[in-house]
């Protein structure tokens, strides 16, 4: 008899194997809560109906952004988008057809 035939067994069976997919689906409860990065669905919040990008911004005016948040007590999001609709006041903004 070889050494390790009494230690080694086989504790599960394929039929007791459930994957996180069927588990999920058995359960009743529906949950309401976003994915991180996800915009949020509550009106209040700054992330109501945003979109999540990436951007290449120069180093002084990163830090610029970043100071001006900080000074008016805004978050950098908030602050953000009051830059964005300062700086195109006035601009033709019309939808590309």
């Amino acid at each position: 008899m070889p050494l390790g035939d009494n230690i080694i067994r086989k504790t599960t069976s394929k039929k007791n194997i459930t994957s996180k997919a069927d588990k999920a689906s058995n359960t009743n409860i529906t949950r309401k809560t976003n994915k991180v990065g996800m915009p949020s669905l509550d009106p209040k919040t700054n992330t109501y109906k945003t979109k999540k990008m990436t951007f290449y911004v120069k180093d002084d005016l990163l830090e610029r952004l970043y100071n001006f948040a900080y000074w008016d007590r805004h978050s950098l999001t908030e602050a953000f988008n009051k830059i964005l609709e300062d700086g195109l006041k006035g601009k033709n903004t019309k939808p590309k057809q």
